[in-house]
């Protein structure tokens, strides 16, 4: 039923590439730094909104460059892959054992903006599997999916930036791993291909 839903889903939007492509921006493990902007008394709404859009922007210029750093690199599309899946591999583990946290020493909008633009929400994880998504698929599949998926990201941010005093960190830290053991299964399918190709098993 839901493979049925995924290929009737018009405007090139597959369900599952735009879960896969909102669990690597994991939304969650940014709530931190707008937890952040909260506490300083800062506009914590066009943060948010003004980080997704920069963020969105962002991955869509890397699927138009992507690609053609393969060539000026001389870079096969296997071992990028195995690179990326190395990467999602160590954020997924990171996030699954929410180590560390995000520290927060910007001290304005613009630069928690940024922050949260890039490197959390696009970062070197979104940017290997968006890239090589683009030469799997072609530009425009990524295009709609990726805009959909930061859609969603926009959705979740406003609410919760509309709920800031009343959400709990815990549960927010639960959903955050959860995306983080997605992004391991991810990076494991990918490192699997890549391998597999390199090698010809």
């Amino acid at each position: 039923m839901f493979k049925n839903l995924m290929e009737k889903t018009p405007l090139m939007i597959n369900i599952s590439l735009v879960l896969q492509i909102f669990a690597l921006i994991n939304p969650f493990s940014s709530f931190p730094v707008l937890m952040a902007a909260y506490a300083k008394k800062m506009n914590v709404k066009d943060i948010a909104i003004q980080s997704t859009f920069i963020a969105s922007v962002v991955a869509i210029a890397i699927i138009f460059v992507g690609p053609f750093l393969f060539d000026i690199f001389n870079v096969s599309m296997d071992a990028f892959r195995v690179a990326g899946g190395i990467i999602l591999l160590l954020l997924g583990i990171s996030t699954a054992r929410n180590s560390g946290g995000v520290s927060v020493q910007a001290d304005t909008a613009e630069a928690l903006t940024s922050l949260i633009a890039t490197p959390l929400l696009t970062g070197p994880a979104v940017i290997s599997f968006i890239t090589i998504k683009t030469y799997e698929l072609g530009d425009a599949v990524v295009i709609a999916n990726t805009l959909a998926a930061f859609v969603l990201v926009g959705i979740v941010f406003y609410f919760l930036s509309s709920l800031i005093p009343r959400i709990n960190l815990r549960v927010v830290g639960i959903l955050s791993r959860i995306l983080g053991l997605f992004l391991l299964a991810v990076a494991i399918g990918m490192l699997a291909t890549g391998i597999k190709s390199i090698f010809g098993i």
